[in-house]
């Protein structure tokens, strides 16, 4: 098994510390609507607890598949919370007879590498300023979250739209919008994230469009690194490795319960 020290300056170490800041913005988002979110970030690791809203979003723990030995330390914020936390690892580390409760694909790239993509009829542009919530519409269309989420997605809307490091795209297709996605940008890194085509527009290659759009727009931020993950052998992973992203490894999602 890897150390501490080896994992830390692997390709899957950067793809998490990518993952985290995104994580860290878009929790700012959730909690500037009044969301109780306790948050506990030292650098390397990412912990979250919403009491109240028992949503895998914003109750997980993030950075321990660097550091499986500290993951004790989840399992412990959480019971101190009272949530049903969940825990990113690295799927070595998986305790014997336990299964993870997703397995996720993870992808790391040079934007600079993923070539263009053309979709007849399919424009992908940058959302204005104004568009955050009808931006957010077309996310929750797509993704089709349950009330409670989709309410509180709808009271982030305003924040995201302000980011200065969050790029929000909108996919049409012959005037109509029909896909949302989005990249964040922290200095040469990237995050992909908020992905979603509407139903009626699926299978005619939007998705692969808008990962090649947010590729070109990291390289033209000066992005040298962009990363994404999937869940393992879907067809988001799947559309990932077709736009030319490498796939540099797994990770598994396991509840707090799981290790105690």
């Amino acid at each position: 098994m890897e150390t501490s020290t080896d994992r830390s300056a692997s390709p899957l170490a950067v793809f998490g510390a990518i993952h985290r800041a995104a994580v860290r913005a878009e929790w700012g988002a959730a909690r500037s609507t009044g969301l109780d979110l306790r948050v506990v970030d030292d650098g390397s690791t990412l912990l979250g607890a919403a009491p109240g809203f028992q949503s895998s979003m914003f109750n997980r723990a993030l950075g321990f598949a660097e550091v499986p030995a500290r993951a004790g330390e989840a399992v412990a914020f959480f019971a101190v919370q009272g949530v049903t936390g969940e825990i990113v690892l690295d799927p070595a580390d998986m305790p014997a007879g336990v299964e993870p409760r997703i397995r996720l694909d993870a992808y790391l790239a040079d934007p600079t590498a993923i070539p263009p993509v053309a979709v007849t009829g399919s424009t992908i542009r940058v959302a204005t300023p104004g568009e955050g919530d009808a931006w957010m519409d077309l996310v929750i269309e797509g993704y089709a979250p349950d009330a409670a989420v989709a309410t509180l997605w709808r009271s982030m809307a305003p924040s995201l739209a302000r980011s200065d490091e969050l790029v929000l795209l909108v996919g049409e297709l012959d005037g109509r919008p029909v896909a949302a996605s989005s990249i964040f940008i922290a200095g040469d890194r990237a995050w992909l994230s908020w992905a979603t085509v509407l139903p009626a527009a699926r299978g005619r290659g939007i998705q692969l469009a808008m990962i090649a759009s947010r590729a070109r727009i990291a390289a033209e931020r000066g992005c040298t690194t962009i990363a994404a993950w999937a869940l393992a052998s879907a067809h988001s992973s799947r559309n990932l490795a077709r736009a030319g992203l490498p796939l540099i490894g797994e990770r598994v999602s396991v509840t707090a319960g799981d290790l105690s």
